[in-house]
């Protein structure tokens, strides 16, 4: 063999040591993960089984109150809270059980005044799904001293109570108790009379229901 083809020989083979080195290090990255392809890779497994449901504008929410609201008292932005009385439920999945906890803030009140009504009104702000709590813009109907809703929920019941308790107060008899039953009347309208004011008492275990007003989505 002359020189000049032993140097070729010699150049082919420092080729081909080269190529196999390289070989063998992507081979080893590969396994490993170590590159940026692997790491993508890595995190598109990690992230197998995580999902998003929205959970869509106009939902209602179910909630049983936990805290007892006056309007005599309450404030426009006092905290109430309370816990979910029905699950919620997205495309057949039960995200939020009963029991989850929920809650808000008073957004409106009207204190009783002669010739008023008195008024409640809530908001929805959060709940909870699992560990995660999620910030969600829920409304409901005001509770109005006098209205349907105000009797059905029992939010003014102490207004009959309190006009016979006067009753007696005024007549010390029988006809007291029949002047008080008409004062307690009066008062279950929401109209205020001539010497107190009957407001809206909410308490814990009343039900109410909140309608989202935009769409929520839920990780799972």
């Amino acid at each position: 063999m002359n020189r000049p083809q032993a140097m070729m020989l010699v150049t082919l083979l420092a080729v081909v040591g080269v190529l196999g080195c390289k070989s063998d290090q992507d081979a080893a990255q590969s396994a490993s993960g170590g590159d940026a392809t692997g790491r993508r890779s890595g995190a598109a497994v990690e992230n197998v089984g995580y999902a998003n449901l929205n959970l869509p504008s106009g939902s209602a929410l179910d909630v049983t109150l936990g805290t007892r609201l006056s309007s005599e008292s309450a404030s426009v932005g006092d905290a109430w809270s309370g816990a979910l009385s029905s699950p919620v439920i997205i495309e057949g999945r039960t995200i939020a059980p009963i029991g989850s906890r929920a809650g808000g803030t008073v957004t409106g009140v009207l204190a009783a005044k002669r010739g008023d009504r008195a008024m409640l009104d809530l908001g929805l702000s959060w709940f909870t799904v699992g560990n995660q709590e999620y910030r969600v813009h829920g409304r409901t109907a005001s509770v109005i001293a006098g209205s349907t809703r105000a009797r059905n929920l029992g939010a003014i019941a102490v207004a009959t109570t309190a006009g016979a308790v006067a009753g007696h107060a005024i007549g010390g008899s029988g006809k007291g108790t029949l002047i008080g039953a008409v004062v307690g009347a009066g008062a279950a309208t929401g109209v205020v009379s001539q010497t107190r004011g009957w407001q809206v008492v909410l308490k814990p275990g009343m039900p109410f229901t909140f309608n989202t007003n935009e769409a929520i989505a839920i990780r799972l």
